[in-house]
């Protein structure tokens, strides 16, 4: 896979002139395939740079379990937007593709071709499709939604919700989103189901090759539970014991991410540390399904590789 001679037919560097001005390489498909050691040896090649498309990589706090590229990895070729989120922010993809806009600009000027890697569908689908562009909402209207949900509580807010968008709310118990959904019907009296079915926007004026990473879905389970395995050996309790220790909002997204949860929940005392693992193994298999299902049904790539 490292050879000179396979990444250049994986990626048919003899055919594709890869330009830095005006192409973006991603490279995409279920978490433990091993997208980024491929997108690492594509970037040795066509001096190009790394840049994360995963919604758990941007977390700061989250080394280890995130499965962050290593230092290492760091030192062969540039990595970007990776880490540098703190635990506390709930952060939006609107927020992660204006990042990525800047980003781009400075590799455009410093002549490297970005190559973005991840999984996360809602990520890849901003860059390739763009947004929809919901007005922003005031800090006046956000102190106003949460005044509202610390007043009526979670159940009772959410019911508001359901009335305004039942077919948002429908299958939404996430404190975070129902918050934002309120906010949105506040500053623009349209809930947010009317602003999905609007237009959208692209931001990313690139030519853009979509390459999807594949395995046998048995495999990748192999390997995604023998990395969770690796990453525990390594001391990845110990990245979850400082999220508990002070305390984490468990509505957050980073408390939601695959091992913590159930890390979180053992060190509460309610589930053996086995039960954790188990169970953290478990939802991990069912996440790299649901990212089959979305690649499948969403994701037009210029070639799939098959691993």
């Amino acid at each position: 896979m490292s050879s000179l001679l396979n990444i250049e037919k994986l990626f048919d560097l003899s055919i594709n002139c890869y330009s830095s001005a005006n192409d973006m390489i991603i490279i995409a498909g279920p978490t433990g395939v091993g997208k980024s050691k491929i997108a690492i040896e594509l970037a040795k090649q066509i001096n190009g740079v790394l840049i994360n498309a995963d919604s758990v990589q941007v977390y700061r706090d989250l080394s280890l379990l995130s499965a962050r590229p290593s230092k290492i990895d760091i030192q062969k070729v540039p990595h970007f937007l990776y880490g540098y989120i703190k635990y506390n922010i709930n952060y939006s993809v609107i927020e992660w593709l204006q990042e990525l806009e800047k980003t781009l600009t400075n590799m455009k000027l410093k002549n490297k071709i970005p190559i973005l890697v991840g999984g996360s569908g809602l990520y890849i689908n901003a860059v390739i499709n763009g947004l929809v562009r919901i007005p922003e909402i005031s800090k006046k209207i956000k102190n106003e939604s949460l005044y509202k949900l610390n007043e009526y509580g979670i159940e009772k807010f959410r019911q508001i919700n359901y009335e305004i968008d039942p077919g948002y709310v429908q299958n939404i118990y996430d404190k975070h989103r129902l918050l934002r959904a309120y906010g949105i019907f506040l500053q623009t009296k349209k809930n947010i189901s009317f602003w999905h079915k609007q237009p959208r926007i692209k931001s990313i004026n690139k030519n853009i090759y979509s390459f999807f990473i594949k395995a046998e879905r048995k495999s990748i389970y192999e390997k995604c539970e023998m990395r969770f395995d690796n990453m525990l050996a390594k001391g990845a309790i110990e990245e979850v014991k400082k999220l508990h220790s002070i305390n984490i909002d468990r509505s957050l997204p980073i408390s939601k991410c695959l091992g913590v949860k159930w890390l979180l929940i053992y060190l509460d005392n309610k589930i053996l540390y086995e039960d954790a693992v188990r169970l953290s193994k478990r939802d991990t298999r069912r996440y790299v399904k649901r990212q089959f299902t979305w690649f499948n049904h969403n994701y037009i790539s210029y070639k799939t590789i098959n691993l």
